[in-house]
């Protein structure tokens, strides 16, 4: 009977690829071992479409390599976490020459790990996959691992105007459409027209169109929506550094994430840690950590069977249909929104259990101090195990990656 070895409780040398923000939250923050946050080389600055895959450059040798998203062709022994799809082969089809270097890594022995971010990143990889010969090996490496951050201990509970005041809702996302600011600033004008006392504060480089692949290519669509940027309970602030943005998300009454996808909502969790509950959307990885009433609010939009929005068409994004679509989406969440806001607006009292199980929900399931320990666990038992061995699972399951979570005690 085979038996799990022995983790090897020697410093470790770990090469972290430093691969944008998400690698921040897909890795250890403090660690007993020596993280080694890397450089390597950033294909897509040659050819978009090759994302998905670098090489390292010579360096010193290390016991590890963990790479976010993009797989470490050539790695001695290697793990690889991801955000939805792995590999990334947006640009290219299935029979292309890198696809298949990156899918024949992935089998190899040497990868050792294959770790999604979320159980919706976990189904989006299997049904990449499902038709693949080697799906069960696949399989095998699969686990799944949830960001982590940095809460402060010393963070005390504040209810901003909690008696009186508009209720301040803040939106956070560099892509406008995506992310769910049309419907915020159509929010704030049904507001205005009913005589609500709500605030709305965009904090966004709005970004629409284009390649963002949820959005109408015609950015002429966008325009009634940008307009309503200039409306009197309306603030619109740009980008801003991650620090201001917590510090308004904090004085805030709820984060606004009514998105249309997305693959996990950092600014969710970096504002429930603030004890800021969310209003968000029932989609993507978003239920995984919000449960609607309890620490947080949540919105319905037709999903398909991985979770995603089903009215999302990338093929028709330069239609007149899907901007109607799309349009009837915004206005439908807008509206319910309003619906689920109202009760807070002269009954502030209401907020009090939401921004507590807010920030107890990211305690229990994204604190760096315990994740970060995890991380230095896995890196073990995967040095631990001999090459001739296949990959077996985490046998420690992630107690925090329970979809539909709810807090100790809680209920539904």
């Amino acid at each position: 009977m085979f038996q799990m070895p022995k983790p090897d409780r020697q410093n470790l040398k770990i090469a972290v690829l430093k691969d944008r923000y998400q690698s921040s939250f897909m890795s250890p923050r403090c660690s007993r071992h020596s993280i080694q946050r890397q450089r390597f080389v950033p294909f897509n600055k040659l050819n978009p479409a090759y994302d998905g895959l670098t090489v390292i450059p010579t360096a010193q040798p290390v016991d590890l390599v963990h790479a976010h998203n993009r797989i470490p062709i050539g790695a001695r022994r290697s793990i690889v976490s991801f955000e939805s799809h792995l590999p990334r082969r947006f640009a290219f089809g299935d029979e292309h020459l890198a696809n298949r270097m990156m899918e024949r890594h992935l089998l190899r022995n040497t990868c050792r790990r294959l770790i999604a971010m979320s159980h919706y990143a976990a189904r989006s990889f299997l049904e990449q996959h499902k038709h693949h010969p080697d799906l069960e090996k696949l399989k095998s490496k699969l686990m799944v691992r949830h960001p982590n951050l940095v809460i402060e201990d010393n963070v005390d509970i504040y209810v901003p105007d909690q008696d009186s005041g508009p209720l301040k809702l803040t939106f956070v996302g560099a892509h406008f459409a995506r992310k769910g600011g049309c419907v915020a600033v159509r929010l704030a004008e049904i507001a205005k027209q009913r005589g609500l006392p709500i605030e709305v504060t965009i904090i966004s480089s709005l970004q629409i169109g284009g390649m963002i692949w949820t959005d109408p290519e015609n950015e002429e669509f966008f325009q009634k929506y940008l307009k309503l940027l200039d409306l009197p309970n309306v603030r619109s602030l740009g980008g801003l550094p991650n620090s201001q943005v917590r510090a308004i998300l904090r004085r805030s009454h709820f984060c606004l994430l009514p998105t249309f996808a997305d693959t996990f909502g950092f600014s969710a969790i970096e504002s429930m840690a603030e004890y800021t509950p969310v209003l968000g959307t029932r989609i993507c990885a978003l239920p995984e950590f919000i449960t609607d009433g309890v620490n947080g609010l949540l919105l319905d939009l037709p999903t398909n069977r991985i979770g995603e929005w089903a009215g999302m068409d990338y093929g028709k994004r330069h239609t007149v249909e899907y901007e109607t679509r799309f349009a009837e989406a915004v206005e439908q969440l807008a509206q319910d929104a309003i619906t689920r806001l109202e009760p807070y607006l002269n009954n502030r009292s209401k907020l009090m259990p939401l921004r507590q199980m807010a920030q107890r929900s990211v305690l229990e399931m994204f604190d760096s101090r315990s994740r970060s320990a995890e991380w230095d666990q896995l890196y073990e038992r995967v040095i631990a195990e001999e090459k001739s061995i296949p990959p077996v699972l985490d046998p420690v399951a992630d107690k925090s990656s329970r979809n539909g979570w709810l807090p100790t005690g809680s209920t539904k």
